[in-house]
């Protein structure tokens, strides 16, 4: 067994995601990248690398020479991202049947195990690394470069309800959750119909999901805010 050797960017990176995925940095908050080399022990610039990585696929907004933020999603955001990834997604799990094979079972396999460990131990964060990694799993087992580089845009799909800042109002069965990704393999290996059918149910589900808590998560936001604009009347 060999073990995944990271560079530097990307072990900040990772820890910079659970960071945002455990709720610790919330959607909207400013990313000090001297704060942040002091706390990771690493350089200004391997920070900064590791920030535009996380632009690039949509969790934090870096502003030309002013500040960086944790992004903030909007529901109309999370329903335009997951419109694309609805034209990406089935086709990448279509070309990953076409070329099915026991190792790119494993390599699937391996982070579904690692979501089910994660709903076992009530880890947000490490549940949603594991989904994070299954499904770029998927989009490098097609074999196909302009979807790679596409994923890449939507990399926060699988948890953007996180960067609503509204976790709380999005019960979810996560053990469940990671044998939907199970059922995701098994229609895989079922050929490239059954697997990207099966993919788009499963997008319209989550989507639904993330959907109607966060409408139910609304009207408390302007109850708040009329509160808010009461006390300081």
């Amino acid at each position: 067994m060999k073990l995944e050797s990271l560079s530097k960017i990307e072990q900040v990176r990772r820890a910079i995601l659970r960071e945002i995925l455990s709720g610790r940095l919330r959607p909207g908050q400013r990313l000090l990248e001297a704060q942040l080399s002091k706390q990771l022990g690493v350089s200004q610039a391997t920070v900064n690398a590791a920030l535009q990585d996380l632009h690039n696929q949509g969790l934090v907004t870096k502003l030309l020479n002013r500040s960086t933020n944790v992004s903030r999603y909007t529901l109309e955001d999370v329903a335009r991202l997951f419109a694309v990834r609805m034209l990406l997604e089935p086709a990448a799990a279509a070309a990953v049947s076409k070329a099915w094979s026991d190792n790119a079972r494993n390599r699937l396999s391996r982070p579904v195990e690692a979501m089910r460990c994660a709903a076992q131990a009530n880890d947000l964060a490490a549940f949603c690394l594991a989904d994070y990694e299954f499904h770029h799993e998927i989009y490098r087992l097609s074999g196909n470069s302009f979807l790679i580089q596409a994923a890449e845009a939507i990399a926060a799909a699988p948890f953007a309800y996180v960067l609503c800042d509204h976790l709380e109002a999005l019960p979810t069965d996560y053990a469940a959750l990671a044998e939907d990704h199970q059922e995701i393999i098994d229609a895989i290996g079922n050929g490239p119909d059954e697997a990207a059918r099966q993919m788009r149910a499963r997008i319209e589900r989550w989507l639904d999901h993330s959907r109607r808590a966060l409408e139910r998560a609304a009207p408390q936001d302007a109850a708040l805010d009329l509160e808010t604009a009461a006390c300081r009347l």
